[in-house]
């Protein structure tokens, strides 16, 4: 017996299929096009985002007189924020000579495979800490299973509308399973056709209907009672490739239809007599803090003191699970 060898480039092609498919979060994130192209030659592997929102002024000229001259404004309200690539991701494994003589083995299905997995597990959870540590300008007050999850929904939505950064397109909850199981004992909750949308496998699983038009989105991996409402470009995401190394004795980059990228190598470790496969990808992420003030100006546009401004793009959403703790067989208690 022996390994069921596969080309690098079918390897890698097939384990980012799996990667992405196992992906939810960061699928409600915006991502960069291109990263590596982007941060090729970037100082401290650090970027800047480009922030809209500029704003013109339009003003009533003279009627056929023509005494004065036109008044020229400046165009203002851009700024920029900082994006750091800063985490790498891996997953690798040895293979002995053992294990490649005697066993049969399948390169793509038992390992490759297994360590895609792993690689879209780390970066679902560096997405999901992301989330929860978001700094949100607005938040719904608390509500329980008994409050009716259109009300919630439709508040959130008001709330995200008050700053008038986000377009319905591109909306979605990302939400705990105890949220996802009141929600579920409601008939506010439409069917949601994931027929034509784009996403993935895990993605389109994770959503169990729509509220007030956007897609409800429940995670297992975030707090049960976690619930939050915004647009994909409250939080901007990066993954790069790595180069495949000049020691590597085979292995490939790529990337996934949807933009996720990934690297695959095998390399020989002389010290214990075994090759090693090694999955790996560059990731850095960071959410988008355009609060402004009364002009509509930045409260920050250089970024120096980013820490001290909101999201305007997402609204946290307490949920209170009660003394039930977000069972709802027996239906759930209406007291909190």
């Amino acid at each position: 017996m022996a390994v069921i060898k596969a080309k690098a480039d079918k390897v890698v092609s097939i384990a980012l299929a799996i990667m992405e498919k196992n992906l939810v979060s960061p699928l409600l994130s915006f991502r960069i096009p291109d990263a590596g192209a982007v941060f090729n030659g970037a100082k401290n592997d650090t970027v800047t985002l480009k922030v809209g929102g500029l704003r013109a002024v339009a003003r009533d000229y003279e009627w056929r007189t023509r005494t004065n001259p036109i008044v020229m404004d400046d165009i203002e309200g851009e700024g920029g924020m900082a994006f750091k690539l800063d985490r790498h991701v891996v997953s690798a494994t040895g293979l002995t000579l053992e294990q490649l003589t005697l066993d049969e083995i399948s390169m793509i299905e038992d390992v490759v495979g297994p360590q895609a997995v792993a690689v879209a597990g780390k970066l679902e959870a560096h997405v999901l800490a992301k989330f929860a540590a978001i700094p949100w300008k607005r938040e719904v007050p608390t509500f329980t299973a008994a409050d009716d999850p259109f009300l919630v929904s439709a508040e959130a939505k008001r709330l995200l509308d008050m700053d008038k950064v986000a377009p319905a397109s591109g909306r979605a909850y990302l939400i705990g399973s105890n949220v996802g199981a009141a929600w579920r004992t409601s008939d506010r909750l439409s069917k949601y056709d994931s027929t034509g949308q784009e996403g993935t496998p895990a993605l389109r699983d994770a959503i169990i209907g729509r509220l007030n038009g956007s897609p409800v989105v429940e995670s297992l991996d975030v707090d049960p009672n976690f619930a939050w409402y915004g647009h994909t470009s409250a939080l901007a995401v990066a993954n790069v490739a790595p180069v495949v190394p000049g020691g590597a004795k085979t292995g490939t980059r790529g990337i996934s239809r949807l933009g996720f990228a990934g690297t695959w190598i095998i390399d020989y470790d002389p010290n214990f007599a075994r090759d090693r496969s090694l999955f790996h990808a560059f990731a850095g992420m960071t959410d988008i803090r355009d609060e402004r003030d009364a002009n509509g100006d930045l409260l920050d546009p250089t970024g120096d003191g980013y820490a001290e401004a909101k999201n305007v793009r997402g609204v946290k959403m307490t949920f209170n699970a009660g003394t039930n703790g977000g069972a709802v067989f027996p239906p759930a208690d209406p007291t909190p």
